[in-house]
């Protein structure tokens, strides 16, 4: 027996033996398995200098000279986080920075170096001449025609694109040949210079494509004014305004000038033709060399090639003097994930600075985005890849319109300024199932955004579902700071102030026409000092919008009227300050008068509703309002709700019937509530402040995360 015991033993010890040297083993090889994926997910980095070579390693000491041999070399690493780290300088791009297919890469400036991308070819002052052409000098003001300066951009081998049409039902395209000085973005010449004329009799409207009317004619309109007469030539000659509605600008060029019968026959026909009478009717004429009669304006005589301008500066003509002509998006990042372009300046091209598509986790960040001819940012197709196009047209007819923008895309921390058309065109998420994106634009200063495009080019658009634009500051625009579609999308912690400055009918925040598009929300934005020139709102909701909540929101002198809802359910307004208005609130019955045929059946209203199916998942359990939304009186503004409110120094609560909406627990008042100082209601209130008391329940407003947290930079001063 003590040997069977003994035996088992020095068993039992072997297979411990062999159990340990097994576990040895698996060690071993999980120790070998770790160091393979660390081998294989190691951090590389490049490095780019504009006096690099392609041909050198990419090192410190030997970069390379463009960031595409870098994405190329960080693609035979795909495993791989990179980083291509560029040094001081200027970078000047004749085509797009691709980056497709990769992940995990960062394109940022080596220890905060000032690295500026631009697509302009500039131009030496030695290459800049005074005019001695004498048909030109004929046609150039007196006071002018010896300080007047051309470049002539075809002996320089500077291409030159002319100006094309822009406003609205154009498709919005890359802008034309700009000339920059110093940093700063030289204006069309243009006659008048800070208005508008009125339009006088019109003779012929033109065609009408958005009523289907066709075959009438070039558009003929008088005017009354003197100056036109003194015009010489129209060739080259374009003219602008809003030639039909407030909310409608157009460009297009012009056929002839009768200036005995004081007439201007137009070139082409526009969206809605040509009206009178009403006082945002204008128009204006530009790119005339006799309109050139301010420092900083210019013409473009295209089939010439050359430019004609009168220098910002009368002692000289500037440092750094440049012709945009890349048309291109700068960056175009497409089918990758964690990308970051952080710390970049994008400048001086008449396209966009960056296209986002069919990515995720990429991110614009610390980025200065000004000077071109376009939109700053694109998350999302337009109606085509790398450019915005049709797209407004093409989501009026179809709602469900999937963009491929990705997910957990953003842009923050940018200043973007000084832009042709838009700063960022924000999409992303499916509308079919409301699948959301979480895409972004966070703490972004955003303005000056719409130097060729004016109308429905916003500081920010937003479409798609359940995307987010926080704490932006968005501020000097002719129209709207931010139109949205979709659903689900937040819009929180912005400062939006002097939008809307030329149209009329339009609102700082805007969306409209479609009731599926709901579960948006509004909180904790400051709306204050708009134009009270024509008819502006601070939220609009516009041709039966519905299911809209807004809660903490501040409005202060914030236009003719501050909410307009048109028609629309379900919008629901908590929490808000109301602050020296004339009116407050106007909400209508649009849809039982002259809107009625939008809810006629196979109207507009009914095809969209039957485009989301809103009586079946996920839109009925998402929105169950919406799933009845033909029970009842559907034409008649119901569901609507302000409860909470404070109306402080308001002239008009309501232009409206009461009975369109609920109406409870709100104060209105002409004594202080408890400002710390009444002329600005952003320094909040004092700790006991009557507002606490009679506004049952009153949230408290965070005033001091309101607003971009950026620096202003000197560039934008």
């Amino acid at each position: 027996m003590p040997e069977i015991r003994s035996k088992r033993i020095i068993e039992s010890k072997i297979m411990n033996m062999k159990k340990m040297k097994q576990t040895r083993k698996a060690l071993f090889l999980g120790l070998l398995s770790f160091l393979s994926v660390a081998a294989a997910t190691a951090r590389k980095t490049f490095f780019v200098a504009p006096t690099g070579s392609d041909r050198a390693a990419g090192s410190l000491s030997r970069p390379f000279r463009t960031v595409e041999r870098a994405l190329a070399e960080a693609a035979r690493f795909p495993h791989d986080t990179t980083d291509i780290l560029l040094r001081r300088g200027t970078y000047v791009l004749r085509k797009t920075v691709e980056i497709a297919g990769l992940n995990n890469v960062t394109i940022a400036p080596y220890r905060q170096e000032a690295v500026s991308f631009t697509g302009s070819r500039r131009v030496d002052s030695k290459q800049i001449r005074k005019v001695t052409d004498p048909a030109v000098r004929e046609r150039l003001r007196p006071e002018v025609r010896d300080r007047v300066r051309q470049i002539d951009a075809g002996a320089l081998g500077i291409p030159l694109t002319g100006i094309i049409p822009k406003g609205f039902g154009h498709p919005s395209l890359p802008g034309w040949s700009e000339l920059f000085i110093d940093g700063r973005p030289l204006s069309i010449a243009r006659w008048p210079n800070d208005s508008m004329a009125p339009i006088g009799k019109v003779h012929c409207t033109g065609d009408i494509p958005r009523e289907g009317k066709y075959g009438i004619g070039n558009p003929v309109f008088e005017y009354a004014e003197e100056r036109p007469a003194q015009w010489k030539s129209t060739d080259g000659m374009w003219i602008g305004g809003y030639f039909a509605h407030g909310y409608a600008d157009d460009m297009v060029p012009v056929l002839r000038i009768d200036t005995a019968a004081r007439t201007v026959t137009a070139a082409r026909s526009t969206r809605y033709g040509f009206m009178t009478g009403a006082p945002w009717r204008r128009w204006f004429a530009l790119n005339l060399l006799e309109e050139i009669d301010r420092p900083g304006e210019y013409v473009l005589d295209s089939a010439a090639r050359k430019i004609y301008f009168l220098p910002p500066n009368e002692a000289k003509i500037g440092d750094d003097v440049r012709v945009s002509t890349l048309d291109a998006p700068m960056f175009a990042v497409e089918g990758c994930r964690n990308v970051v372009l952080r710390g970049l300046t994008l400048e001086y091209a008449r396209g966009m600075g960056v296209y986002i598509e069919a990515s995720d986790s990429v991110r614009v960040d610390s980025c200065v985005i000004r000077n071109l001819g376009y939109v700053g940012v694109c998350i999302g197709r337009g109606d085509k890849p790398r450019q915005v196009g049709a797209l407004g047209g093409i989501i009026y007819d179809d709602v469900l319109i999937n963009r491929c923008a990705g997910r957990y895309n953003g842009v923050s921390n940018c200043h973007i300024y000084q832009m042709g058309a838009g700063g960022v065109n924000l999409s992303g998420g499916d509308r079919a199932t409301l699948t959301p994106a979480y895409n972004y634009v966070e703490n972004c200063r955003i303005h000056n955004v719409n130097r060729l495009e004016k109308s429905y080019i916003p500081g920010v658009w937003i479409d798609g579902v359940g995307n987010r634009v926080s704490n932006c500051e968005i501020f000097d625009a002719p129209s709207m700071a931010v139109l949205l579609h979709g659903n689900d999308h937040l819009i929180e912690y912005c400062d939006i102030y002097d939008v809307c400055r030329e149209v009329d009918d339009q609102g700082a925040l805007y969306y409209g026409r479609d009731p599926s598009e709901r579960g948006n929300r509004v909180r904790y934005c400051y709306f204050h000092d708009f134009s009270s020139a024509h008819r502006v709102s601070a939220t609009y909701h516009d041709d039966g919008a519905c299911g809209m909540e807004v809660f903490g929101c501040v409005y202060f002198r914030s236009g003719t009227i501050p909410v307009l809802i048109g028609g629309g359910h379900d919008n629901i307004y908590r929490n808000n300050l109301f602050v020296d208005l004339p009116q407050a609130v106007h909400i209508d019955n649009r849809m039982e008068t002259w809107g009625r045929g939008m809810l006629d059946p196979d109207g507009v209203v009914d095809q969209r509703l039957r485009a989301v199916r809103h009586t079946e998942p996920p839109y009925a359990t998402a929105y169950p309002e919406l799933a009845r939304y033909w029970e009842g009186t559907p034409r008649v503004s119901r569901g609507n709700v302000f409860a909470g409110n404070l109306f402080y120094r308001v002239k008009k609560m309501l232009n409206g019937s009461p009975g369109w909406a609920d109406w409870s627990n709100n104060w209105v008042t002409i004594e202080n509530p408890g400002w710390v100082d009444p002329a600005d209601p952003m320094k909040g209130f004092v700790p006991d402040a009557a507002i606490y008391r009679m506004i049952l329940g009153f949230t408290p407003i965070p005033f001091d995360r309101i607003g971009c947290k950026l620096p202003v930079s000197e560039s934008e001063l």
